[in-house]
């Protein structure tokens, strides 16, 4: 049932027999349709009780939308004392963002933003495009935003996840890292399918921290992403390895998995001065996938690079 709805989000709620109430917020690659939230399926396998808050677009949840919409809420909010926030990445950021707003109990977050201004954090450029001054600002996660418990699950390996990991537990008192090595910024893919989720929600509803790591460690061993987040992190110190493992399981790579293991490839033979192997890899790449522009523009720029070079050892045997 649609009960809230505004230039920015849409909130669904689902009646269900579970004492608590689910609230979840998406990730950037869904959309608001007036019908369908972030984790329906689990939760009607579950019979969660559930608010589903899901974006118009990759804003990252606009604090004057979801304060309007908390207010909408309120009725629904106040019938359930015990309140779970659960989303990835921008929903992992709004999980954690408005914990004090929602007067939640836990929040769950995987793979969450501080934030998504350039300023603040420069280390990351991935969503700043999506970055609008009008609707952002002060958007930063801060401690006065912390209430209950938060348990935030990252990979260690993904440095810019890392980073804001780190940031995130600084700021925020009661906030529990939970790393799930070689997920990537995948990391919630790891813990799909109705029982690994609901363990997952009961553990931290224990506050069992010693169950949840378990459950880390016996989750990303099966993780989908694995075998393509050890190839990728291995071309940095230990290409041949990282060709070895790409030769054995590649075929297995989803077709992102596989342009992208080919992009970072050609890069670091770019780094080690072995132009013509890039360029192959670059253009097997782009055939994975014909729609990224930055795979052109790198080619674009190799294929300059390789042309000075060639200039240059011909202007030298003259």
């Amino acid at each position: 049932m649609l009960v809230f709805s505004d230039d920015n989000l849409e909130v669904i709620y689902r009646s269900g027999s579970s004492s608590y109430l689910l609230v979840t917020f998406n990730e950037m690659e869904m959309r608001a349709n007036g019908s369908r939230f972030w984790g329906q399926r689990f939760c009607e396998k579950a019979d969660i009780s559930t608010l589903g808050f899901i974006s118009r677009r990759p804003n990252w949840f606009p604090a004057a939308s979801i304060v309007k919409a908390v207010e909408a809420v309120a009725p629904i909010l106040h019938a359930a004392p015990e309140r779970i926030l659960y989303g990835h990445s921008q929903g992992g950021y709004a999980a954690l963002r408005y914990r004090r707003r929602f007067n939640a109990t836990v929040a769950i977050a995987f793979c969450p933003q501080v934030s998504i201004d350039p300023k603040v954090v420069p280390f990351d450029g991935r969503f700043a495009r999506h970055f609008s001054p009008d609707l952002h600002a002060g958007m930063g996660i801060a401690p006065d935003h912390a209430a209950g418990r938060a348990y935030l699950f990252f990979d260690p390996f993904h440095a810019v996840d890392h980073r804001h990991a780190v940031r995130i537990a600084t700021l925020q008192e009661r906030t529990h890292l939970v790393p799930v090595h070689m997920t990537g910024h995948g990391t919630v893919r790891a813990f799909t399918g109705t029982a690994r989720a609901l363990s997952l929600i009961e553990a931290c509803r224990e506050d069992d921290l010693p169950a949840l790591r378990a459950q880390a460690r016996a989750a990303r061993v099966m993780a989908p992403m694995r075998p393509y987040q050890i190839a990728v992190t291995a071309i940095a110190r230990h290409r041949g390895w990282a060709d070895r493992f790409h030769a054995r399981f590649g075929s297995a790579f989803s077709p992102v998995e596989r342009a992208n293991f080919l992009y970072h490839r050609a890069n670091r033979h770019i780094r080690d001065g072995e132009l013509a192997a890039a360029r192959t890899l670059l253009v097997d790449a782009m055939a994975c996938q014909p729609e990224n522009h930055g795979f052109a523009r790198r080619l674009t720029e190799l294929d300059g690079r390789i042309a000075w070079s060639l200039k240059a050892d011909s202007a030298a045997r003259s």
